[in-house]
């Protein structure tokens, strides 16, 4: 398994030249996008995925969205992608088992958010700084992106708190990733 990461602070979103290295659909998504970051964040995701799939970012993939909304490659490749962003950072995962990332921004949040989403042994885990609020985050949405349902699952339905999760009878293993900004979570849950 990979898993790259993008500083996309530098990409200009306006500037179209990025087009030609992005596919029809993710052009459409870009340009429905209101806010610049959020479109910097769109163009890097893919250009990773290109970069990634083809080890060139110039070379476009072709992609689709299942009915949950998991993106999968159009062209059997044999290999699971998966694509996330957050603040100045784009990353896509990629591996031959099926493969979910995300990375969070880390900043101030409040504990009801734990108590809302998070089992009760995970919200007493942050409350006594075992944990932090994005790391569980990170890893949650890592596994519901894996497991390719989404938030159909609630997530205080299942504990991250050890470094594997069990999801209809399959086993998935945790891996978390540092970047040189340490102010993010970065963590990828794939298919044991």
């Amino acid at each position: 398994m990979k898993v790259y990461a993008m500083n996309i602070s530098s990409i200009n979103p306006d500037d179209k030249k990025w087009y030609k290295y992005l596919s029809q659909k993710r052009i459409e998504k870009v340009e429905r996008i209101k806010k610049s970051i959020q479109k910097s964040q769109s163009i890097g995701a893919e250009l990773l995925l290109n970069y990634a799939v083809n080890g060139d970012i110039k070379k476009c993939v072709e992609w689709e969205l299942d009915a949950n909304g998991k993106l999968y490659l159009k062209e059997d490749t044999g290999l699971y992608v998966n694509l996330s962003h957050s603040g100045d950072y784009a990353v896509c995962a990629v591996h031959t088992k099926p493969v979910g990332v995300d990375i969070q921004q880390c900043r101030k949040c409040d504990n009801k958010l734990a108590e809302r989403f998070f089992t009760s042994s995970e919200t007493t885990a942050i409350k006594y700084g075992d944990v932090s609020f994005f790391e569980i985050w990170t890893k949650k949405e890592s596994f519901v992106k894996v497991v390719g349902r989404g938030l159909s699952i609630p997530l205080n339905s299942f504990s991250v708190l050890e470094d594997t999760a069990e999801y209809d009878g399959k086993t998935y293993r945790f891996k978390e990733y540092k970047l040189k900004n340490d102010n993010y979570k970065l963590f990828s849950c794939f298919l044991d």
